[in-house]
Parts: structure tokens; C-alpha cells; sequence
């Protein structure tokens, strides 16, 4: 068991409580570890009369030895009751659930000799800063980091741990390295003078100037130096005008929409678009994205009747509310780095850091594709729900043949490009 000794990092930014909207009990199948599976039965559920007739399991996996959580037909947790109420958690207490019901939305994340926590914006309370500060929760959370050790057999401590973090795929570093660009792209994001577009910019341009420096050849003081240098620099270079940076080009275009529509696909959940239509349907929608004109396929209920040129002619500047909600998720991104490592499919810091720069114009894509009826605010956050839910945890975006695509996205500076194209108004 590992001590409690050891520092947790929480998101200071962050709110949030559990309000039973029941979006987690639909939207996700729960694996199950022996002992979960153990417990569940010793609890002596009736079928009939307690879950309606489903069994409480679901195999999945190629050789079937894979146990989950079953769901009903429409997609929602067979244990999910009158009012979006747990059963299991309504008659056994918190402790009783598995243990991914009871962290989530919580992401705990070992980082050196610490342990990050991630909040998943899948979650609307968490999106919408909702409940109490997550610093309160300390030691909620030390209860939830000490049973996912127990959980995983964890065999060594943090302290223990030699894996060193990669900023490449071919240069590592130290941890004590990666906390020092974590504080300085935190700063770019939270004490940004504009709109948050540019802050994202300006981590751009830091990430563009660092990507070619060993920087493991420095001791940190040197680092800070030069990261405090270049930070500087960075800011100073970057247009506040968002009209200044060049539009992207048509490679960069497709390979958006292509990424856009992996992004907003909701294909379980009572939220799930044209994907319960079959494959035939989904590779239709996926020639349409590529293409880039005509009607807007519905990956997903929230997409409105729209076509791809009237979101085009619908951008516009953010208002305060929206740009300060985006700041938030991008900071508790950032300093939970839960966008690289083993908190994203392995991917190195600054390829993970332009994946999750990238979402920004996905976000605000996916808002414009939604009824002008709604609020601007309401809109990012059911956008920022939608892309956060594949967010290091949908497998096909942590493949080699996305990563290409991220990659040449970053190497051709069309990230840079796509932020400043959706923030700023069509004219």
C-alpha cells in the first residue's frame, strides 16, 4: 500500500458534486475487476423483482472473459433506479459500488513521485463547475487513490516507479522537467491578458520553440531560466488579432472535420446519434465530413439541422462566460496532465499537448452545429461534455493512423491556424 504521504495535486479551479442527472449510468459500460464481480453477487439481487429482469453481468472481449456492468436496451445501467438513484449505492452505501462508479468523474494520474487528479468534463456537473470545491475533497479522493492501488495490484510505489516520462517519442526527461513546462503553459493559460484562443497560441508558440531542445541536457534552475526567456518571447510574438494568423488550408480542413466527427460521435447513450443505423450509415457520414458540404450528419442528438456553411458563417467571438469555461478546462487539463502518458494511450507531452490544444476549434465547431436557440454558454459546455468524453479514452484517437493525422496538423502549424479561424467572428 502506498502511503498517504505522498502529494496529491488537485484542481484548484474546480467544483463539483454528484447531481443524478444518471449521464454516466447511460453513457458507459463499467469493467469489473474479480472482486467487484465477487461482492456484487454476495449482495443477492433478484432479477425479476430488483433489475427488471437483466442479468447484473455482460461479457465482452473477443474471448468473452471480459465482465461488465449490464445495461438495459436503451443504454442505461441495469442497477440505475427511479430517479437516476443507484441501487446498489441506495442500499449498500458508496463503498459497495465498483470503484470506477465511485471516482468518476475523478481521473487519478501518477506522475512521478505524485498523483495528478484529472476531472472528466463528460460529466455535465463537472463541466458546469457545479457542487463543492474539489480541495474539499482531499481526502475522498486519498481514500479513491488508495483502492485503485489495491484495485490494479500496484506492486511499487511512486517513489519507486523509473519510468521517465517522454517529450518525444525519442527524448525523455525527467519529471521534475515536465512540472516546470506544466507551470509555465498553466500560467500562459490562467493569466492570459485576451481571450483564451490566444493563451492557446501562445502555448503553441512555446511548445513550437521548445519541441527542438534537449532539454534534459539542463539543470532545472536552467530550465526555469529558460522557459521563464521563451515564455516571454512567446507572448510577445503571438497576434492578439485573430484575422493575423493565415487561414488553414484545405489539408488542414479535412483532416478537422475527419477529427471533429470522431470527436462528436455519441454512439451509446440515450445521446447517441445516427450510429444505431449500422456502419453503412456511419461511413456515409464519415464521406460527408470529408467532403465538407452539404448537410451536417446528426453524430449525435444535440446536432442541429444544419449544413457545414452555415456553421461556417455562424462563427463569431466568444462572450465572457464561454471564453472563462474554456479557460477552466484547459487549465485543469493542463495541470493534471492528463494529456500525455498513460493518461492518453502513451503519447508524448508535446504531441499530446497539440491533441488537446486542437480541441479548442473542435469545441467551438461542435457549438455552432447546435440550435442558435440555445445559449453560447450552454452550447461550449454540451461541446466540451461531447469531445471530453473520447479524450483519452477513445482508442481509435490514441492509433497510429490519427496520430498521423495530429502530427501533420501540428508540423504544417494548422493547429495555430484552426484556434484563431474559430475565434473570430465570420465576416
Amino acid at each position: 500500500m502506498v502511503s498517504n504521504t505522498e502529494k496529491i495535486n488537485l484542481p484548484v479551479l474546480q467544483n463539483w458534486d454528484c447531481h443524478v442527472c444518471g449521464t454516466c449510468c447511460k453513457e458507459y459500460l463499467v469493467r469489473l475487476s474479480d472482486d467487484e464481480v465477487e461482492k456484487i453477487k454476495s449482495q443477492n439481487w433478484d432479477v425479476n423483482q430488483d433489475l427488471g429482469g437483466y442479468q447484473p453481468f455482460r461479457k465482452t472481449g473477443l474471448l468473452r472473459n471480459k465482465i461488465n456492468l449490464n445495461h438495459r436496451p436503451d443504454g442505461s445501467c441495469v442497477f440505475l433506479g427511479e430517479n437516476n438513484l443507484c441501487k446498489i449505492h441506495g442500499k449498500f452505501g458508496l463503498d459497495a459500488k465498483p470503484l470506477p462508479c465511485q471516482v468518476f468523474p475523478y481521473v487519478l494520474i501518477p506522475t512521478g513521485k505524485e498523483w495528478s487528479v484529472g476531472v472528466r468534463y463528460a460529466c455535465p456537473s463537472a463541466a458546469k463547475n457545479l457542487g463543492n470545491s474539489v480541495l474539499k475533497q482531499r481526502d475522498l479522493i486519498v481514500d479513491f487513490k488508495d483502492k485503485l492501488i489495491e484495485r490494479e495490484k500496484f506492486t511499487i510505489t511512486l517513489a519507486e516507479n523509473k519510468v521517465k516520462p517522454m517529450l518525444s517519442c525519442s527524448q525523455e526527461t525527467s519529471w521534475e522537467i515536465i512540472f516546470a513546462l506544466r507551470n509555465k503553459l498553466s500560467e500562459l493559460v490562467r493569466n492570459g491578458k485576451h481571450d483564451v484562443a490566444h493563451s492557446l497560441r501562445c502555448c503553441i508558440a512555446l511548445s513550437n520553440e521548445l519541441k527542438s531542445t534537449n532539454l534534459s541536457k539542463l539543470d532545472i534552475n536552467q530550465v526555469i531560466e529558460f522557459l521563464d526567456i521563451f515564455g516571454k518571447v512567446s507572448t510577445s510574438e503571438v497576434p492578439v488579432d485573430a484575422f493575423a494568423v493565415p487561414s488553414p488550408n484545405w489539408v488542414g480542413r479535412v483532416l478537422f472535420r475527419q477529427i471533429s466527427a470522431l470527436f462528436t460521435r455519441k454512439d451509446h447513450g440515450p445521446n447517441r446519434g445516427i450510429a444505431n443505423k449500422g456502419r453503412i450509415a456511419l461511413l456515409k457520414a464519415a464521406i460527408q465530413f470529408a467532403k465538407g458540404a452539404g448537410k451536417v450528419p446528426k453524430l449525435n442528438v444535440w446536432i442541429s439541422d444544419t449544413t457545414f456553411e452555415d456553421i461556417e458563417s455562424r462563427r463569431c467571438e466568444l462572450d465572457e462566460e464561454s471564453n472563462e469555461l474554456l479557460r477552466r478546462y484547459y487549465l485543469v487539463k493542463i495541470e493534471s496532465l492528463q494529456f500525455f502518458g498513460a493518461s492518453n494511450f502513451g503519447i508524448p507531452f508535446w504531441e499530446g499537448l497539440n491533441i488537446l490544444l486542437l480541441t479548442f476549434p473542435i469545441i467551438i465547431w461542435t457549438s455552432l452545429a447546435q440550435s442558435s436557440q440555445d445559449s453560447m454558454v450552454d452550447k461550449i459546455q454540451r461541446a466540451i461534455s461531447l469531445v471530453d468524453d473520447h479524450f483519452g479514452f477513445n482508442k481509435i484517437l490514441g492509433g497510429l493512423r490519427q496520430r498521423y493525422g495530429f502530427n501533420i496538423l501540428a508540423q504544417r502549424n494548422e493547429t495555430e491556424k484552426l484556434i484563431a479561424w474559430y475565434s473570430r467572428p465570420c465576416i
